[in-house]
């Protein structure tokens, strides 16, 4: 017998270069085409090629004419032109529903209305979206107290917003089900009428078969770091934290892994650190975990952060993190990364040094840990099973 169609809903992906959530719904949507259900997306052009890119099965309903020229996302035009887009999309969306059959599922890949209420409008019985990160509050946004907020406010106002708005239009619904990325945010779900059936726990999902395949290096570099560039990611107190490291340790080498060479570059070169550090550019998926691998420590300088990848996969590639004690953290990745007191830029230097003299003298946390019940609980096969097994739950209620 063969299955339905999975109907994904995608009108947030502008480009081929990809991470967190776009991974995300592509490794599920990867996982249900293997179990036999039929993948049909909806978005642009930059999705499609991705699409292809990556090889998966299944069909793209275009949402939009052309691939979306490239804007400045801080600046306030160019928050308005993605806004503009992202409304020309959502017509476009609601325009193409009559693809989806009931019988079909229809699952937002984000929770922001351009995905979700396409998937709520569909004749699709089988509703699905995922909440990946919580949104600031509306107080956060005012007053500015989350570092995610941007200056201006719009993009964190629409952010918020949109976020409520989905997420309490999905829960109304007779038939759904919600997947969800950190246990702390069960309490909310609930409140908002997603009961314990209607809910699943998702990882973020890590590469451990392949990661396992990335032989043992030579750990050449002392720090590895990769992430946006954004306030929301600590990047002062990292390089704050390179100078202090390469004050102490003589030849000390730093890597960033990432197209950030232009945007870092001046401030590496502004604190006299272009000897100590290196660029990667982009890489493959291989070429990251072998970086992972030569690193003695990853810096996690974050202010806020949902379900952080990049954390688990430093931990599988047995490089120790050091991270601020943010409340997400301690529920996913327990004693196995070492926390210095929020916000306390001293203490994370202090504890930066610590494992690096360790590391230097062949001492390492994670090469002693048990990290089987980890690896296996975070693995893509294991999310990808899960997914499923959420979609089997909705429809077979009983």
């Amino acid at each position: 017998m063969s299955r339905p169609t999975l109907h994904l809903i995608t009108n947030g992906v502008f480009s081929t270069s990809i991470a967190g959530g776009d991974i995300h719904f592509l490794k599920l949507a990867e996982g249900a085409a293997t179990a036999g259900y039929k993948l049909n997306f909806f978005g642009g052009h930059a999705l499609k090629e991705v699409v292809e890119k990556h090889g998966l099965p299944g069909t793209v309903t275009l949402t939009d004419d052309i691939k979306m020229a490239k804007v400045n996302q801080s600046a306030l035009g160019g928050q308005i032109a993605m806004f503009r887009d992202f409304f020309a999309r959502y017509r476009r969306t609601r325009r193409k529903l009559g693809v989806i059959r009931p019988e079909d599922f229809a699952y937002a890949v984000s929770d922001y209305w351009f995905d979700v209420l396409p998937v709520i409008a569909s004749a699709a019985r089988h509703k699905m979206m995922v909440l990946h990160m919580e949104a600031p509050t509306f107080g956060q946004v005012l007053k500015r107290s989350r570092p995610d907020v941007d200056p201006k406010r719009f993009a964190s106002l629409h952010y918020w917003g949109s976020q409520e708005w989905s997420l309490k239009r999905f829960c109304r619904q007779r038939t759904k089900h919600l997947f969800y990325l950190h246990p702390l945010m069960e309490p909310r779900i609930g409140k908002l009428g997603a009961g314990e059936k209607e809910r699943t726990l998702l990882s973020y999902g890590l590469e451990v078969g392949l990661t396992d395949s990335v032989p043992q290096q030579a750990r050449q570099f002392d720090v590895v770091w990769i992430g946006r560039v954004h306030r929301q990611k600590g990047i002062d107190d990292l390089l704050e934290t390179l100078v202090e490291l390469a004050g102490k340790f003589p030849g000390f080498k730093a890597m960033f892994i990432g197209n950030v060479r232009d945007a870092l570059m001046p401030e590496v070169e502004k604190r006299g650190l272009t000897k100590n550090v290196e660029f990667s550019g982009f890489v493959s998926e291989e070429e990251k975990i072998r970086l992972f691998k030569a690193g003695r420590v990853f810096l996690m300088p974050s202010k806020h952060e949902g379900s952080p990848r990049v954390i688990g996969e430093s931990v599988i590639a047995q490089t120790p993190v050091v991270a601020y004690d943010v409340p997400n953290y301690r529920p996913l990745f327990g004693d196995l990364v070492r926390y210095a007191p929020a916000f306390d830029l001293a203490a994370f230097k202090t504890e930066a040094v610590r494992v690096i003299m360790e590391m230097r003298a062949g001492r390492n946390h994670l090469a002693a840990a048990d990290l089987s019940a980890f690896r296996r609980a975070n693995s893509w096969e294991t999310t990808q099973r899960r997914f499923l097994a959420g979609m089997d739950r909705l429809s077979n209620p009983l």
